[in-house]
């Protein structure tokens, strides 16, 4: 048998058939099927979706940590972690969110600018030291960068901006230090 004669006797046998049923009552009621099906699918979705998203604001709000315990802010753009004796490590993996670093470096002890994108604010003006005060506050050749806030001289701050960087590798900080100033480093 071809499939022209099967089609044939198909027509054939539907003009026998009838339906008391109207289509609109079995239209609605594969719908309404379908939805009671999809429901469960649905609320796991949402489920998934509202854990996600709790992780996600979670792994971006800046974790508050104590000195001497070593527990870091793990954040997507970047992470600040706080050594016992107040070391600082920064490390950059994304140009975002500068103001944010600058507030938990800040919220550290450490008086500091940071401009990913821009010029450092007028009221940044450089702080005169030599290589060797630089060197006591900005430890190892990073990334991460090593802050040391016990060695800023008296008045002075950090500045922060980014240097070089090769995709997906964390993002080398150019640093130095500044005049500090409610306009500048904050209060």
């Amino acid at each position: 048998m071809i499939d022209d004669d099967l089609l044939t006797i198909v027509r054939e046998q539907r003009s026998k058939v009838r339906m008391t049923t109207p289509v609109e009552q079995v239209i609605g009621r594969g719908r309404a099927l379908r939805a009671r099906r999809r429901l469960p699918g649905l609320a796991a979705g949402a489920l998934a979706a509202a854990g996600a998203a709790a992780l996600a604001v979670t792994a971006l709000l800046p974790a508050g940590h104590q000195a001497g315990r070593p527990l870091p802010a793990q954040l997507a753009a970047w992470t600040v972690t706080q050594r016992a004796g107040g070391t600082i490590y920064v490390t950059v993996r994304q140009l975002r969110d500068a103001a944010g670093l600058q507030r938990r470096l800040r919220a550290d002890g450490v008086p500091a600018s940071v401009t990913f994108f821009g010029r450092e604010p007028r009221a940044c003006q450089p702080y005169p030291a030599d290589r060797a005060v630089v060197g006591k506050v900005f430890g190892g050749h990073g990334p991460p960068l090593v802050i040391h806030p016990a060695a800023l001289p008296s008045g002075a701050g950090v500045q922060l901006n980014p240097g070089h960087y090769a995709p997906g590798a964390p993002i080398a900080l150019a640093f130095g230090l500044v005049r500090a100033s409610s306009g500048c480093t904050g209060p």
